[in-house]
């Protein structure tokens, strides 16, 4: 049997394997940090699925330390029955569970909490633009008191294990960092000085705890800031922590002002932190966990089975599939249905202060209301499309008995995935292209190859139920000289289908037309970005936009915004108060749906619809979403 499923022992506590589900936040719990029945239903199922170990994400220990509406809280004792019920639960589907307590600091938002935040100096979130004040001793005091409060409250309630939070630039890790710690009083300027707070609230958290339940950290292995706080200081602080009487040791990266770090977007590479890791074996005698992009079988494996780690954290990874572990137990590695770290669905939306979905996981956050069923009646279900939307579609009515046949003018599964992984860096898009082919083989789902013009074209297929998921076209917007031989469609850019010059002007700064200047500048190509709004990238997320600005600006793409195209020509383009020389100009102006045929299939037979972007042109976990919803109806 592999290592990583054979139990492990973190002080006092014995877990059944070596799978944790990492604190990523969920935003599922009410506005206000109270448990409600969608949170508990997320941890449950993936607590049924053979996790050894739930860590809550974010527990709030002080009302102004609370840094989103929707994450649990634990500073009063109102909260503990709610608390109660979850751990519960999570102990009823044969799975531990731990409370990650923390203090928000200079990362909490006044937006959010009413109240101005506080940290170890007043030095605002370069990402949320605050106005942090800085803690005196009284305010030390006191938080240390609420740690140690939050922490008698977390056993009360029936946590297993207590983690306290010294990573991702919150409270206590602000303490610790050079970057936001400029105190020059006892708890600023040395390392000794910088760590003497956390480790105070470190030791309330111990005491309170020993012989109840063991105490972990999670800590920033790097901040990965040029000031921040380095790994051979995080090495001496994990020494203090075990000295402490701590249990474990789960590895992160990053803070706010290094956001890619702490929840790491594809161009990060997978395993970043296992290095570390294997380190902190070296120097301490307690577990080590690590996280970060663990999203291969075959690399989460090698970790425990080489020794490079003790456990690993996984969050998005089973976000994605709540079956993960079970999987991996079966080597069944074709049937994972892998994160592919685009953070649409997860982190994206609780920055909104929305609960989570997922781009490849319909499921997810919705784990109660959301399943896959047997129909009462077998059906010929015919989908027209074999992009994301057709795929999940088919996918989800397979399994529910249905006799399945999907339908493409071309022979090949995936529509746009091979074109949106084409810009650098996007090539993990093609994990979720493989596991929906994979399903279809699985599955024995049928394929023809036909251009389905009008519903004579799937006559013969005898449907009960037809799924219209024919995808969009790109928008050609009205502009003079449109026309014009030089002119060509991103997509056609990102498929190798057009060529273009040594200097090409985009019109249009969203997600397409910011991907395709990325994938041209980087082969040496200059770009003109060419944008109606105030701004380019507006449609992009908080963790992968720094980064995109960062190569744009590197490979020299120039951008104009508030412009007005009024013409295209044989040299270029010209716009309101000026002109734009380039060899070739490309359209990124939008997409509209494909839906020529879908008056004339709802005409013809009984039980039809429209899903994804031949219903309306988004992204594709809104596809998914409309995939899987729309089978479970059939």
């Amino acid at each position: 049997m592999s290592k990583l499923f054979t139990p492990i022992k973190i002080g006092n506590l014995e877990l059944k394997n070596r799978f944790m589900l990492a604190p990523m936040e969920n935003g599922l719990a009410d506005l206000g940090g109270e448990v409600n029945q969608r949170i508990i239903d997320f941890f449950v199922e993936r607590a049924k699925n053979e996790v050894a170990i739930i860590i809550s994400g974010s527990v709030g220990i002080s009302p102004e330390g609370r840094g989103l509406p929707t994450q649990l809280s634990i500073y009063d004792d109102k909260f503990i029955p709610g608390l109660k019920k979850m751990t519960d639960a999570v102990h009823e589907a044969c799975a531990k569970i731990g409370a990650q307590i923390y203090h928000a600091g200079r990362q909490a938002s006044e937006a959010v909490t009413g109240i101005q935040p506080i940290a170890p100096s007043a030095i605002p979130c370069a990402i949320l633009g605050n106005n942090p004040r800085e803690m005196t001793n009284e305010d030390i005091i006191e938080i240390k008191e609420k740690f140690k409060k939050a922490a008698e409250r977390s056993i009360e309630a029936g946590f297993d294990l207590i983690e306290v939070h010294f990573a991702h630039g919150y409270l206590l890790h602000s303490f610790l960092s050079p970057h936001s710690n400029k105190r020059d009083d006892e708890y600023g300027g040395s390392l000794e000085n910088r760590m003497r707070f956390p480790m105070e609230v470190l030791n309330e958290v111990v005491e309170v705890s020993k012989g109840k339940v063991p105490v972990i950290i999670r800590i920033s292995a790097d901040e990965y800031l040029e000031d921040g706080l380095k790994f051979e200081e995080v090495k001496t602080i994990c020494k203090e922590a075990v000295n402490a009487g701590i249990d474990a040791i789960s590895l992160t990266a990053g803070s706010y002002d290094a956001v890619e770090y702490t929840i790491q977007p594809m161009f990060i590479n997978q395993g970043f932190l296992i290095p570390f890791g294997e380190q902190l074996k070296k120097e301490v005698n307690v577990p080590i966990i690590v996280a970060g992009r663990l999203n291969s079988a075959e690399l989460i494996e090698s970790i425990v089975e080489e020794d490079k780690a003790d456990m690993v954290a996984i969050g998005r990874g089973l976000i994605a599939d709540e079956e993960l572990v079970v999987k991996m137990k079966n080597k069944d590695y074709e049937d994972i249905r892998y994160c592919v770290a685009c953070n649409q669905g997860c982190i994206d939306k609780v920055f909104l202060g929305q609960g989570i979905n997922c781009l490849v996981n319909a499921r997810a956050g919705y784990d109660r209301e959301r399943k896959i069923e047997k129909s009462s009646e077998v059906k010929n279900v015919i989908i027209i499309g074999a992009g994301p939307a057709g795929l999940e579609a088919a996918r989800v009515s397979r399994l529910r008995g249905h006799n399945v046949t999907i339908v493409d003018k071309v022979n090949k599964v995936g529509g746009k995935m091979e074109i949106l992984s084409t810009p650098p860096e996007k090539d993990t898009f093609l994990f979720f292209r493989d596991y929906l082919y994979n399903q279809y083989v699985r599955l024995g789902i049928k394929f023809v190859q036909q251009d389905v013009k009008s519903h004579e074209d799937i006559k013969d297929l005898n449907p009960d139920a037809v799924i219209i998921a024919t995808g969009a076209s790109q928008t050609v917007p009205p502009i003079k000289g449109i026309e014009s031989k030089n002119v060509v469609l991103a997509e056609d850019v990102l498929n190798g289908d057009a060529k273009v010059g040594s200097t090409v002007a985009i019109i249009g700064g969203g997600l397409v037309g910011t991907e395709t200047a990325k994938y041209l500048a980087t082969q040496g190509i200059k770009v003109h970005i060419i944008e109606m709004m105030d701004a380019i990238a507006k449609d992009i997320g908080a963790t992968f936009v720094g980064h995109l600005f960062e190569v744009l600006n590197k490979n020299g793409v120039e951008q104009h915004v508030n412009a007005k195209v009024k013409e295209i020509t044989e040299s270029g383009v010209i716009l309101e108060d000026g002109e734009i020389k380039a060899d070739n100009v490309i359209i990124a102006a939008g997409y509209k749906p494909n839906d020529e045929i879908a008056e004339d299939i709802k005409n013809n037979f009984k039980e039809v619809y429209t899903i994804g972007d031949a219903k309306k042109a988004r992204r594709i976990m809104d596809a998914v979403e409309e995939g899987f919803t729309v089978a479970c109806e059939i």
